[in-house]
Formats: structure tokens, sequence, C-alpha cells
């Protein structure tokens, strides 16, 4: 009887330890696939549980107009809209803390006839400097707030929007839409910080682009199980680019990488 006890203990012991390690082994897991999430997207996940799209409409590309009797509108994240309200990158930062930017505000003041009803929020001292962060680069990416110089780079930008990649790959290339079955559970932006393990030099870039997959990839039954599994697969663009066109888009992409 007293021999059963201890073996018991042991065993609820053993049990409780492996029960631990379980929990740690999911925990880590799931913090390794978000690992690399880039602000672009954490920030359309903030904008989100924040309610921004409420008003700035699905995605902030809609807003919503003026319906007239002082009631006032909310301009989408295009880039006119965008640029014609803030200067600068930090001006869509006050935004953001301050509900508008120090210059607009006083403008305001001095301005007749009643505010509009509709008014941007203040987030300062309610958003952490990292989601703010990532609320900026989002309205940046979105709107297109910032373009690579015109030339070879910003064609390779606009065959990417033409021949549909962003709408995968997210504003500008830049986000992580999700995907479910794949190894990390998202896309892979093409300015991420795990872009080098999808493709470790310019030429499986090339495959990625022509093929849907470097051979290197294709070769490992690991990742293809992970590849077939994947609900979004990356289509094999061989026929139907133009050699020139891939060249542009390898531009384009090494520009984003460059920061």
């Amino acid at each position: 009887m007293h021999e059963r006890r201890p073996r018991l203990s042991r065993s609820v012991a053993a049990l409780a330890v492996a029960i631990a390690l379980l929990v740690a082994a999911e925990t880590g897991f799931h913090q390794w696939r978000a690992w690399n999430v880039g602000p672009v997207q954490r920030g359309l996940r903030t904008a989100s549980a924040r309610g921004c799209f409420a008003c700035h409409g699905p995605g902030g590309v809609t807003g919503l107009p003026d319906a007239g009797a002082g009631i006032g509108g909310v301009p989408p994240f295009s880039r006119e809209e965008v640029r014609s309200s803030a200067r600068d990158e930090a001006e869509i930062r006050e935004w953001v803390l301050d509900g508008a930017p120090r210059r607009v505000r006083e403008e305001a003041a001095t301005a007749e006839g009643p505010a509009p009803l509709l008014r941007m929020p203040a987030w300062r001292g309610v958003l952490s400097d990292r989601e703010v962060s990532d609320l900026v680069a989002y309205v940046k990416a979105v709107s297109d707030f910032a373009l690579p110089p015109e030339g070879p780079i910003d064609e390779g930008r606009r065959a990417a929007l033409e021949r549909g990649c962003l709408s995968c790959h997210g504003p500008q290339g830049r986000g992580n839409a999700p995907n479910p079955g794949s190894l990390k559970g998202y896309i892979p932006s093409w300015d991420g910080a795990d872009f080098p393990e999808l493709a470790k030099d310019e030429a499986e870039v090339r495959e990625w682009i022509l093929d849907g997959s470097p051979r290197r990839l294709r070769e490992n039954p690991l990742a293809m199980f992970f590849l077939r599994r994947q609900v979004l697969k990356m289509p094999g663009y061989r026929g139907r680019l133009s050699d020139d066109e891939v060249a542009r888009l390898l531009d384009y992409i090494r520009w984003l990488r460059r920061g």
C-alpha cells in the first residue's frame, strides 16, 4: 500500500511535467509563427481591433463621405487624402496620437463656424509606442505615402500591382495576410525578416516568380508538405511575364528590402 503511493505520486508528477512541456512547446510554436509578422500587418490588426475601420471603412480605403449639416467626413487612407492631411510621417503619427497635427489644430482654432461633429480620437496614452508605429506603417503602406523613384523600381511596383501580387502580399508587398495550412500561417512579406529563409538569393526569388517555388524547397519533403497543404499557393508566372517584367519585379523587391 505504501509502495503504491510513491509510484502514484511519481506518475502524477511525470504527467504534470509532460503537460507543462506540451503547453510550453505549443506556446513557443505560436510565438515563433508570429515572430516575423511585420509592422504593416500588425498595424492592420491594431486598426481593426481599435475600431479605426468603423469610420475609415474596411481596410481604411473607403472613408466616410460628409453627410452635410456640419457632421463632417472621414477620409480614406488614399495617397491623395493622406498626403493632403499629413506633410510627413511625423504628422501621420500626430494624427494618431493627438487627433490632428499641431498645425491643423492651430488652423482649426481660428476657423469660423462650428467644428464638425465627427472628430478623430486621440490615442496618446492609450496605444503603446509599438502600436502607434505599426499604425503609421500601415497607413503609409496602404496609401502609397512613400513611393520608389520613377524608373525601373517603380515599374516593378506597378507590375506587382497589375499582376495581382499585392492582393496576396499586401500593400506595397509589405503585408502578412493569413494563409491557413502554411508553415507560419501567413503569406510572407517581401521586406520581412524571414524572407531569406524562403529565398536564399535573387536566383531563388526568380524561381518563386516563375515556378511558384524554388527547386530547393520542392526537393525538401517537409517543405513540400506545407506548400501542398497551404490554402493560398504561389502561382508560377513562367510564360506569363516577360524577362523585363521579372527583372523589374526583382528591382522593386530589392528596393523594399533595403528599407
